[in-house]
C-alpha cells in the first residue's frame, strides 16, 4: 500500500449506549471491530452528504480567495504539477489552490517556483510535498 493512502488516526467519545450497541453488531459478527463499524459508517454518511461536499467546496472557491487567481484543484487525489505553476507564470498570473481531499506536490517543484506561481492554498486533507515546499506551503496556507 502507498504511504500516502494509509488512514489517519481518529479519536471520538462514544457514549455507553451507542458503544453497546457497536459492540452487539461487532459480537454478532457483522462488523469485524469496532473501527470497521465506525469506517463504514463514516463512508455511509459522507457518500449521503456527496452533493452537500460538492456544494460547499465550490462555496469555498468563492469565497476563501479574495484575489482575483484563478482557482486550481478539486475533490479527491489532486496532483499540483509542475506545468501548471509553470503555465501560470507564463500568463504572469498567480493561481490558488483548494483541494478537498489530499494535495499531492510534484517533486519537480521549487519553492521559487511555489512562490512566484501560487497565491494561496487552502487544504481540506492532508498535503504530500518534500519538507522544504512544505515549509513554503505554509505560509501560503488560508486558515
Amino acid at each position: 500500500m502507498d504511504t500516502s493512502m494509509k488512514s489517519e488516526k481518529v479519536t471520538i467519545n462514544v457514549g455507553t449506549m451507542d458503544l453497546a450497541k457497536i459492540d452487539l453488531l461487532v459480537d454478532s459478527l457483522e462488523y469485524s471491530n469496532r473501527s470497521d463499524f465506525c469506517r463504514i459508517a463514516i463512508r455511509e454518511l459522507l457518500e449521503k452528504h456527496s452533493e452537500d461536499i460538492e456544494k460547499l467546496h465550490d462555496q469555498n472557491k468563492k469565497v476563501q480567495f479574495d484575489s482575483e487567481n484563478p482557482v486550481i484543484g478539486g475533490i479527491g487525489i489532486i496532483r499540483l504539477s509542475h506545468g501548471d505553476l509553470k503555465e501560470a507564470l507564463q500568463k504572469s498570473q498567480k493561481v490558488d489552490v483548494l483541494v478537498t481531499g489530499m494535495l499531492l506536490v510534484d517533486k519537480s517543484i521549487t519553492t521559487e517556483l511555489l512562490d512566484a506561481a501560487v497565491g494561496n492554498i487552502k487544504v481540506y486533507g492532508k498535503i504530500q510535498a518534500k519538507p522544504e515546499l512544505l515549509a513554503a506551503i505554509k505560509k501560503k496556507r488560508r486558515q
